[in-house]
């Protein structure tokens, strides 16, 4: 009896892995860019590093799941491990899944962190609030984290490279697009957020994880070119936590992205 307790408390134990593709269509190679005097990747990697440290022993090391060897010279570099990948992946999601089942580990691990490869600002903190919200719902397949908008920022809302998140009272996603949603038929209530940003970083428990990368691409995934949409079509549940704005960072995703991160890179060690 005494095992089988020990057996059913463990603590739960992941990775983080960053799904990483060399090819992109509005900046290329942005991956492997370095005007900062280090690849784009590598700050990546550098935070999900720190994350790992903070975790006390949850997350346990760091796997850049990528599609070019120049990629993987630098993921070794930064610290973390690497994989190689097909070409064929039409989401992080699936180019994971491949990393796991490569490095003999759909059995071996409770979850696994999916952390975007062109975020090099994400907080430490956003990793483990994403770890700590999935495992705090045990009924949810994944997590996901979200930013709480104020009135007044209709007009980052109506952008369709923002994805919107739609929650219900227990903090699950409902839906996400691209629209403007919800519609603002009455004003907001000044104490309650107008809407919610998503932030693109995900955890999933593992058995999930392998189960989703083998269904094909859903209807609503492939109208909105949401990933997260073949879970919500499937009936899975998301849980959703809304952190700082402070925590999100900026993806990188155009030459304007880069140059900017440049600038601020540039300010801090001035």
């Amino acid at each position: 009896m005494d095992a089988n307790i020990k057996l059913i408390n463990r603590p739960k134990r992941g990775i983080i892995v960053i799904p990483a593709r060399l090819a992109s269509t509005r900046l290329p190679n942005k991956l492997i860019l370095q005007e900062t005097g280090q690849p784009l990747l590598a700050y990546v990697v550098g935070n999900a590093r720190r994350a790992v440290a903070m975790s006390d022993g949850q997350l346990q090391k760091v796997v850049v799941a990528c599609d070019d060897e120049r990629l993987v010279a630098i993921a070794q570099e930064a610290g973390a491990q690497a994989v190689l990948t097909g070409e064929h992946h039409q989401c992080g999601t699936t180019r994971i899944a491949e990393a796991i089942e490569k490095l003999g580990l759909s059995h071996g691990l409770d979850f696994v962190v999916n952390v975007q490869g062109d975020e090099p600002e994400l907080d430490p903190r956003a990793i483990l609030d994403v770890t700590s919200a999935l495992l705090s719902d045990e009924n949810a397949d994944m997590a996901t984290l979200v930013i709480a908008m104020p009135g007044g920022t209709e007009s980052h809302k109506a952008n369709p490279n923002v994805v919107k998140a739609v929650l219900d009272a227990r903090g699950r996603a409902i839906y996400f697009s691209r629209a403007a949603i919800p519609f603002d038929r009455q004003p907001t209530p000044p104490h309650l957020p107008s809407w919610y940003h998503h932030l693109g970083i995900y955890a999933y428990r593992t058995p999930f994880l392998m189960e989703f990368a083998s269904w094909p691409v859903s209807t609503l995934e492939r109208q909105e070119s949401l990933e997260q949409l073949r879970a919500i079509e499937a009936g899975r549940i998301i849980a959703a936590r809304a952190v700082p704005s402070a925590w999100a960072g900026k993806g990188i995703d155009t030459p304007d992205d880069y140059q900017a991160f440049v600038e601020r890179w540039g300010r801090l060690v001035a």
